[in-house]
């Protein structure tokens, strides 16, 4: 069986990259999913991961396949219950990106991966606009550091987003998304401590945020309660609950 803390810990604030989440920014207020960061680690080939995602703004779903060594594919799709603006009724929002890990260590605690994808991107709505697939294009890289022992896990991750034939300018709207968390462990027995701070800077912007939160982890299931907002307190995610489940190898050679 896979290292159980590298595999659940990108997905406990979202990420679930995701991966890295999801930002949606009207009037100069956001708010995102659990959590915006992720790290390097890639799920051996063949398993796949189920994740949900409820909340006071809005519910999601992801699907991540490990569908080649080092490589996984994110579907993921966003039920917002009003819009940024609270001028219309409630949406869905699809998006789609690949995650490719360059670099880790023996321990798997650490390392560099790049991912990029398309739809709407993980923790940005632009202006309040309602950004539809292939008009939001987005890349990160995220770098991840392990300090004593493996009990703090730091990852950084620099981005750019462009959103094309933006609604609202006309024109086309450039960011640079930034995201930093740590995840502290042997806190809590099965369970680790994790928080962030995230936004875009630039045409495509959105207000720097916080969250914080606590996993909890068996081999199966895991769950995590966190807590967002925008640090000029504007409006945020507010409480959030995220379940993920994860399944052995269902494909390739590593298939037991």
């Amino acid at each position: 069986m896979f290292k159980l803390r590298h595999f659940v810990d990108r997905f406990s604030f979202g990420r679930l990259k995701l991966v890295i989440g999801l930002i949606c920014l009207s009037n100069g207020t956001a708010f995102s999913q659990q959590f915006a960061g992720d790290n390097q680690w890639v799920a051996p080939e063949g398993v796949a991961t189920l994740v949900g995602t409820f909340g006071q703004k809005y519910m999601m779903l992801d699907i991540t396949l490990a569908v080649h060594q080092e490589w996984e594919l994110n579907l993921q799709s966003v039920h917002y219950y009003n819009d940024p603006g609270n001028k219309s009724e409630s949406y869905k929002s699809p998006s789609i990106y690949v995650k490719r890990r360059l670099k880790q260590n023996a321990n798997e605690t650490a390392g560099y991966a790049v991912f990029a994808g398309t739809g709407v991107f993980p923790q940005h709505l632009d202006r309040g606009e309602v950004t539809t697939g292939f008009r939001s294009w987005w890349a990160m890289g995220v770098a991840t550091y392990a300090f004593s022992q493996d009990r703090i896990l730091l990852d950084v991750l620099p981005g750019a987003i462009v959103n094309l034939d933006h609604e609202q300018t006309g024109k086309t709207a450039w960011g640079f998304t930034y995201s930093s968390r740590v995840a502290f462990y042997k806190i809590i027995p099965h369970s680790a401590v994790v928080a962030e701070v995230f936004g875009t800077s630039g045409e495509a912007k959105a207000p720097i945020s916080y969250r914080g939160g606590i996993r909890w982890e068996s081999r199966k299931w895991v769950v995590t309660g966190t807590y967002s907002n925008s640090f000029n307190n504007t409006n945020g995610a507010g409480l959030e609950i995220g379940l993920v489940f994860f399944t052995e190898r269902l494909w390739g050679k590593s298939k037991e």
